[in-house]
């Protein structure tokens, strides 16, 4: 109790702005997290949209055209391709992808998912 009538207004001030400061790591990474449900992945094949796959949900998708295979796989807020019958196989190489702006490519299959962030989608194309 002596310490506590020891200390001035100017010290609770700084205990104050050291204890905000200490938590805004856990704040930003919590809205961090929140942040990863709203990543879509967009699909095109031909540079025209043909699916939307939300990051939030794990599930596996297949498409599949005119002898083309490309098996997508959504896990842990994360996308890759799993499976594809191109022959170089680059998309299933490249992995697991999960950032606002990444890309997988098939160039064989002209398949490519984008990932953006919901609010940076233009519904209006």
């Amino acid at each position: 109790m002596k310490i506590l009538k020891k200390l001035k207004l100017g010290d609770f001030l700084i205990i104050v702005v050291l204890l905000i400061i200490s938590f805004t790591p856990f704040y930003m990474l919590h809205n961090q997290e929140k942040a990863d449900d709203q990543i879509i992945g967009i699909v095109k094949i031909n540079n025209r949209e043909v699916k939307r796959l939300s990051l939030a949900k794990d599930q596996k998708w297949r498409y599949q055209k005119n002898g083309r295979i490309n098996i997508v796989q959504i896990k842990k807020h994360k996308i890759r391709v799993i499976d594809a019958n191109c022959k170089d196989q680059v998309c299933v190489k490249e992995g697991w992808k999960s950032e606002s702006g990444d890309t997988i490519v098939c160039l064989p299959h002209k398949f490519l998912i984008e990932l953006k962030n919901k609010n940076q989608i233009d519904d209006n194309k």
